[in-house]
């Protein structure tokens, strides 16, 4: 009875080395600048975040390739893996279904745009066509009914004293009273020509001081429409979304997010499919996690898109795991390790610059 003990207790203590050499199973897909192929290896601020973990944690693993966010929650949900690694939001809708980590990086969704591709003759007229609006026509409007109102008063009052100054013809007075008026606002004066009666003197007064004001006025209108224009766009946020069509990756949380807006959504399989209808005209705007986006309009293929807006939606990648996982506990401070001697910091630097 004694033998059978020892070799049954020997048996199940050969079988553990067994049980310790399985290779933990790793689910991830294709997202620059997160997990990616790269010279024969897999590469990546998630994947190379992972791999400095498992190190930590002891964990020997094999890497899984799958298509979307979706299939990869699917093969933890049908334990085909036990690790999702890569670009994983943490939802409310997920986390009823998978366990995460603790979060290793902070995201949201962002808008990218087509920038302006126009040549300079087209940036002018767009320019000088933008001038053309009400505000600005009407202060215009405005300080020309000015100067003729002044030029008329002046006028009245300097042809009767100073008649070789200020003809007593109408028609000529009246244009020399205007280029005195002219002078007056735009250099403080004319040459050798001023006034020189009481009302004269006193409407010139008037006009210095209403010139200041009138110039100012005008000034800030020019301003403000240069402005405007400099800044227009048709999509500057979440806000003006509605009734355009928009690109983003298919199942993902940003797709979710344009559902039931008056958005045209056109699900593509990639990112890299997402820029290039953005490019191609066929979509007005790409929606998807803002370090995507920004990683992707860093490549000078994609110099000419441009960012609208801030973040907005914001959320937090982790990596999945089954539920009620045992490795949760061994990643998460294997990762609170590594956190706290900077590894996270460095990958940022590395894959996002100093200062994203």
């Amino acid at each position: 009875m004694r033998q059978m003990l020892l070799l049954a207790v020997g048996l199940l203590l050969s079988a553990v080395p067994v049980l310790h050499a399985e290779k933990v199973q790793v689910v991830t897909r294709d997202l620059e600048p997160f997990s990616f192929e790269k010279d024969g290896r897999r590469v990546g601020y998630a994947m190379e975040l992972w791999d400095e973990i498992a190190r930590e944690a002891g964990i020997e693993y094999e890497v899984t390739k799958v298509g979307t966010a979706k299939e990869m929650i699917d093969a933890l949900v049908e334990k085909r893996a036990d690790v999702g690694v890569g670009a994983l939001s943490v939802t409310s809708e997920r986390e009823q279904i998978v366990d995460f980590t603790q979060p290793f990086y902070d995201s949201g969704l962002q808008i990218a745009v087509a920038g302006s591709e126009a040549d300079l003759w087209d940036s002018a007229k767009e320019l000088i066509g933008g001038l053309f609006n009400l505000k600005l026509i009407g202060a215009f409007g405005l300080l020309v009914c000015a100067m003729f109102v002044i030029s008329h008063l002046v006028w009245m009052y300097e042809h009767k004293v100073n008649e070789d100054m200020w003809p007593k013809s109408y028609r000529h007075g009246l244009w020399e009273s205007f280029w005195w008026t002219i002078s007056t606002l735009l250099v403080g004066g004319a040459d050798n020509k001023g006034p020189v009666g009481v009302g004269g003197r006193i409407v010139a007064i008037v006009w210095m001081l209403l010139s200041i004001v009138l110039v100012s006025f005008l000034t800030a209108s020019f301003t403000s429409t240069l402005t405007i224009n400099t800044l227009k766009g048709d999509i500057q946020g979440p806000g003006d979304l509605p009734r355009k069509t928009v690109a983003t990756i298919g199942g993902s949380t940003s797709e979710a997010f344009l559902q039931g807006k008056e958005i045209t959504i056109k699900p593509m399989a990639n990112i890299d499919a997402c820029i290039a209808a953005l490019k191609a005209g066929q979509v007005q705007a790409v929606v998807y996690d803002s370090p995507i986006l920004r990683y992707a309009l860093n490549q000078p293929e994609n110099s000419k898109l441009q960012l609208a807006g801030n973040v907005f939606e914001h959320q937090n990648y982790a990596f999945a795991l089954q539920r009620d996982s045992t490795y949760r506990k061994s990643i998460n401070k294997a990762l609170l390790s590594l956190t706290e001697r900077g590894l996270r910091e460095d990958l940022r630097k590395k894959w996002f610059g100093a200062e994203n």
